[in-house]
Formats: C-alpha cells, sequence, structure tokens
C-alpha cells in the first residue's frame, strides 16, 4: 500500500482531535539524517488537496527534551482561549510539557503555545492519554509503577490527584 502523506522525522504522532492537524514530537531514542540532538514539537496540516507528498508545516516549537509518548486532548466545550484543545508530550526527563496548539498555528512566535511542565515523576514518562469522555484529565506512566492523574481544568494551574502506584 503506497503512503499517501508523509513528514520525514523521527518522531512520534497524535491526530488532532476536532481538526485537520497532526502533532509529532522528536522521539527518544532516535538519530535523524541530520544526527540532530534537538527536540521539537511540530505541527502539520492534513492538507490532502495538495499534490506534495509532504505535509506542510503549520507550527512549531522547541522542546526541553525528547518525547517517549504524545497526547492531543479535545477541547472544553465552549473554551476559545483553548479552541484546539491542547497537546501534552511525556518526555524522557520525566516531566510532562504542555502546548496550546491554537496559539502555536500559524504563529511566528511561539512564547505563548507553552502552556506548563508538569513534574512528578521519577523516571521517563511512558504512558500518557487524555480522558476522551472528559477532555479536563491527563493520566500519565512511568518507571517503577507510577501512575498520575492530573486535571487541567486550568491548565495554568493543573491540580494533581493522589499518586497512584501500580505494585
Amino acid at each position: 500500500m503506497a503512503c499517501i502523506k508523509s513528514a520525514p522525522r523521527s518522531a512520534l504522532a497524535a491526530f488532532a482531535p476536532d481538526a485537520p492537524y497532526i502533532a509529532a514530537g522528536t522521539v527518544a531514542g532516535a538519530v535523524d539524517l541530520s544526527f540532530s540532538s534537538s527536540a521539537n514539537l511540530e505541527i502539520f496540516k492534513l492538507d490532502f488537496q495538495s499534490d506534495s507528498q509532504e505535509l506542510p508545516v503549520v507550527g512549531a516549537c522547541p522542546s526541553s527534551d525528547r518525547f517517549n509518548r504524545l497526547s492531543w486532548g479535545k477541547p472544553k466545550s465552549g473554551s476559545t482561549e483553548y479552541s484546539l484543545g491542547l497537546i501534552a508530550g511525556g518526555l524522557v526527563d520525566g516531566t510532562i510539557s504542555v502546548w496550546n496548539p491554537a496559539n502555536l498555528i500559524g504563529s511566528e512566535g511561539n512564547e505563548d503555545a507553552f502552556v506548563v511542565r508538569l513534574e512528578k515523576h521519577t523516571g521517563p514518562v511512558r504512558g500518557l492519554e487524555f480522558n476522551p469522555h472528559e477532555p479536563k484529565l491527563l493520566a500519565s506512566g512511568a518507571d517503577k509503577g507510577e501512575i498520575c492523574i492530573w486535571d487541567l481544568e486550568n491548565p495554568t494551574e493543573p491540580k494533581l490527584f493522589p499518586s497512584l502506584k501500580v505494585l
């Protein structure tokens, strides 16, 4: 089967839940063709009208570390500030970075795209998923059986439910 569109990156991907975009985060443990050690979050437009094989980049910003997991959560109903939801990246250093894709797409500067850094895990983030029924909830998992549930109702002031530990 032939590839319809591509983005030649060593990256993890997450589809936007309600828009024609896909996010890509530089994957941990891989070397790209240029042997770069940088880490980036990029957003591509899913443009199936164009004859070009490559997806166009519509937003990009650097990341503090490479990604183990990437998840794109649905927008809260009626939210104008987070109209495209939130993108969360589980990083190698055990942190989770959260971005506002609406501020990243089409902007020259990307300072406003970064929302918050979540710090609780003692090892690399191995699992990360927004709750499809309650988009304000983000679950994360890491080494040593750590599981966290984050409440991102107010993304700039996240709340952490009491930590869980899987034995």
